[in-house]
Parts: C-alpha cells; sequence; structure tokens
C-alpha cells in the first residue's frame, strides 16, 4: 500500500511500505524503550495531581488508594498488533523524514499550509501530535465520514488505472515500480483539479 502527499503547487514523496525486518522492530523495540523511560517520570507526576484531585473529591467516600502502574492507559508508549503499520512505523517512516519535511517547504511558500490525515490508528495516535508540535505544523481536524472532502481519494482511481493498463501486477517489486513510475508521471493539473473540486462539494453541501 504506497503513501504519498501533495499540495497544490507540487507533488511530495511517495511511499511503498515493505514488511518490517527483525532488525528494525529491534531497533524500534530500543528506542521505544528509551522514550518509555523518560516519558514515565512526567507522566507519574501528572498521574499523581489528577488522581490527588479525585481523591479529594470523594474524600468522603471509602475506597482503596490508586497505586501507579504504567500501562497505555497512563501515556505508555506501546506497539500493538502483529505486523502491519502502527503509529511507530508510520512516525518513522513517512511523519518525520518525509511528510514534516514537505510540509515546511510548503509553509515557505504558503504560511497557512496544514496537513490533512485522515482518522486511521497510525495517524490519530497522541504521539504524532507531539511530532508536529515540534516541528510546529498544523494538522487539519479531520471530519468524520467525509471521505470526500479529502483530495487524494481522487488519486487511488488515478493510480490504479495507470498501473494496471497492462494488465494485473504480477509481484510486489513490479508493483512497487509500478506505483512509483505512476507517481512521477501524475500530472500537478491533474492534482489541482481534484482540490478545486472539493472547494466545489463544500459550496454545494453549505
Amino acid at each position: 500500500m504506497p503513501k504519498y502527499a501533495f499540495s497544490y503547487d507540487k507533488k511530495g514523496p511517495c511511499h511503498c511500505w515493505k514488511p518490517e525486518t527483525k532488525k528494525e522492530k529491534q531497533v524500534a523495540d530500543e528506542a521505544i524503550k528509551e522514550l518509555n523511560e523518560a516519558l514515565e517520570p512526567i507522566m507519574k507526576e501528572q498521574w499523581e495531581l489528577t488522581s490527588g484531585l479525585r481523591r479529594l473529591a470523594l474524600r468522603n467516600k471509602p475506597g482503596r488508594k490508586p497505586v501507579w502502574n504504567f500501562t497505555k492507559e497512563n501515556g505508555k508508549l506501546v506497539r500493538e498488533g502483529k505486523g502491519g503499520i502502527d503509529w511507530w512505523r508510520y512516525q518513522q517512516t513517512i511523519l518525520i523524514p518525509k511528510l514534516l519535511p514537505f510540509a515546511v517547504e510548503c509553509i515557505k511558500e504558503r504560511t497557512n499550509t496544514v496537513v490533512q490525515e485522515d482518522k486511521a490508528p497510525a495517524h490519530a495516535h497522541y504521539a504524532q501530535q507531539k511530532v508536529y508540535n515540534a516541528w510546529k505544523v498544523q494538522r487539519l481536524l479531520w471530519c468524520l465520514n467525509s471521505p470526500d472532502l479529502n483530495a487524494i481519494e481522487a488519486a487511488w482511481p488515478w493510480m490504479k488505472r495507470y498501473t494496471t493498463k497492462k494488465g494485473a501486477l504480477k509481484s510486489k517489486s513490479e508493483a512497487i515500480h509500478k506505483w512509483e513510475a505512476a507517481w512521477e508521471e501524475l500530472p500537478q493539473r491533474k492534482i489541482q483539479e481534484w482540490i478545486e473540486r472539493i472547494t466545489c462539494t463544500h459550496q454545494k453541501n453549505h
């Protein structure tokens, strides 16, 4: 499944996902462990403050004193699921090295640039907002149930037609080659038409 980004003025990066290697998983585990070691005292302090206020509000009620556990619910960074594209792979492979540098380039020409993503779990994970803040890049609040208001959706049919015009793709390597070639050939004017169509759709619905 490829990932790509564009603006009205230019095409951004295109990335075709490959399976995560054993070495990459090991590196990720070590990096997340270090992040959690730095994060735990911060999250514990926040937890003590909120749980203390909660105890004050319930001081007349019996109950056991809360005990700190550094879990996902209390802010621990955790990778879940088996394979696939989780928040960590998206952050380290797309967001930091590709998408945000492209957004910064767009901001130089259009200072009001914002990044639009859907609410896929890899995008919506709370750790991603910290990265956006560090890069000083704004995200557009996603409109639920509104895929027609995302211009990127129109790119999928075009890319699929282009990559399969000589028949179905027969291997992963061929698919990657064809998708990357299609991205290079995609006219910027076609992208502009998709974006302009969003404006028409918005005006029609309001």
